[in-house]
């Protein structure tokens, strides 16, 4: 199979409104696709696609994933899509862990299904989540799951992102060119507590506000951030390199950093001297929560069979967050009224 070119070649972004997927837009934009946004605006905005609606090549319709006439009719203008549409962020999960696992799984159905009907390449977002606690690190595609018990909601996520992978390759074996990506803790501009980014989000809203930083357990846990233009090259190499059918890549960072050593940073570069308020995890999420010391990923499957290679530091993408947030932050909290 041939690579896709850019030239005006229709996609379908769910989930275009949120973190990544309004990024993976712009990307898409510059290269010359026409794009459809669906976005039911659950944890995506507006604001993050407001300055595409003047583009003739951009269409926003607000709508869930759940709807399969909706999905079919988009899905039957586009050649490929990017299925970013999902119930995210672990607060999301373990308070509304039904509504995580129908979203997730049953909206992955449907795009799976009408794509298969209309031929439509397809990438889907997964997460470094489906690894759990394996203490099997860097993580790589082909290792061992190990989730915690089902009474544990968090893991309910993990098993459907899981499930989306299996039905995807399924898919694939039949025929249908499907990719899947694991995320590992994306951030950048547009980041919100509430989803993609949330413990980046969370101490620079602390961190402008002059409070202490909130660290959950001992705050030695280990997460590798990649910054958001480096997450949408990832995914734009799983939707359009020929060798990416039937496989699943991490799209990350090979970098490990303490969630301690990033509240350090991040109180640096915005000048606050550090000062943290730690908390557990039960008294954050309730006492039926596990958490998951070490998240970090093995590139090397991405880099060698579609050229993937994240290039910003953390230092250097922190800044450009923080240079953002100065502006959405700080303006916001001091506007009137």
């Amino acid at each position: 199979m041939n690579s896709l070119t850019p030239d005006k070649t229709p996609v379908l972004v769910t989930g275009g409104a949120g973190f990544i997927g309004s990024h993976l837009v712009d990307f898409l934009l510059d290269k010359g696709h026409k794009v459809s946004i669906l976005d039911d605006l659950s944890t995506g905005s507006h604001g993050n696609i407001a300055h595409c609606v003047d583009n003739p090549g951009c269409g926003f319709i607000e709508g869930t994933i759940l709807d399969s006439d909706l999905v079919d009719k988009l899905i039957s203008g586009a050649k490929l899509v990017f299925h970013l549409a999902a119930v995210v962020g672990v607060k999301n999960v373990v308070e509304f862990p039904r509504k995580g696992i129908e979203v997730n799984v049953g909206g992955t159905e449907n795009v799976l299904r009408s794509a298969a009907s209309y031929k439509c390449r397809v990438v889907l977002a997964s997460s470094s989540e489906v690894y759990g606690h394996s203490r099997d690190i860097p993580f790589k595609e082909d290792g061992d799951r190990v989730l915690g018990p089902t009474n544990i909601q968090r893991w309910s996520y993990a098993a459907s992102k899981a499930l989306d992978e299996h039905l995807g390759l399924t898919y694939a074996a039949e025929g249908l060119p499907v990719s899947a990506v694991r995320y590992f803790n994306a951030y950048g501009p547009r980041i919100d507590e509430s989803g993609y980014g949330s413990v980046i989000a969370r101490f620079m809203s602390q961190a402008f506000k002059g409070e202490k930083l909130t660290l959950y357990g001992d705050g030695n846990q280990t997460r590798s951030f990649t910054y958001v233009s480096d997450t949408v090259e990832g995914t734009y190499l799983a939707g359009t390199h020929p060798d990416a059918v039937g496989e699943v890549f991490n799209i990350g960072s090979g970098d490990e950093t303490s969630i301690r050593d990033l509240a350090h940073e991040i109180c640096r570069i915005i000048g606050n001297d550090p000062a943290f308020d730690f908390k557990s995890f039960e008294d954050v999420y309730g006492p039926a929560f596990q958490d998951i010391y070490r998240r970090v990923p093995s590139i090397e499957k991405a880099r060698n069979l579609m050229g993937f290679e994240p290039v910003l530091s953390l230092r250097d993408g922190l800044e450009k967050t923080i240079e953002w947030a100065r502006e959405h932050y700080v303006s916001a909290n001091n506007s009137p009224g």
